[in-house]
């Protein structure tokens, strides 16, 4: 391993939870604000704190993955993670680019979001 592991792993976490929250309280926002509310989803300086952190997010992840040499083919479950990632940010991204929430989008999205944190953090399908 090498020397920054350990506060690597620290940080990826933290920016993981606040990019889970910020998707989140967005498509609530969405889905149950006012227009007022549903403008401040909308807000630009929070949609480049929204970028900022995936931005951080992936450089901390590709970090990572270098450090520890993992292969998304002799390592199914990261295999996996990617293509879940993957599959959240297009239903992430099609639920919060039109003028409404697309439901279906943003419960796709979660679910592949909540997929992608289980192969994280039990590189298994179902825990067993």
């Amino acid at each position: 391993m090498t020397w920054f592991y350990t506060q690597m792993v620290q940080w990826h976490v933290l920016l993981a939870w606040c990019s889970v929250s910020l998707f989140f309280v967005r498509g609530l926002l969405f889905q149950f604000g006012s227009p007022r509310l549903q403008a401040v989803a909308k807000d630009a300086r929070l949609l480049v704190l929204v970028f900022g952190v995936n931005a951080c997010l992936l450089v901390t992840g590709l970090s990572l993955w270098g450090a520890i040499g993992y292969h998304p083919v002799r390592n199914w479950w990261l295999g996996a993670k990617l293509v879940a990632l993957v599959g959240y940010l297009i239903c992430g991204h099609w639920a919060m680019s039109q003028a409404r929430l697309h439901v279906l989008g943003y419960l796709t999205a979660l679910a592949l979001l909540a997929l992608a944190m289980d192969l994280s953090i039990n590189r298994q399908f179902l825990p067993g």
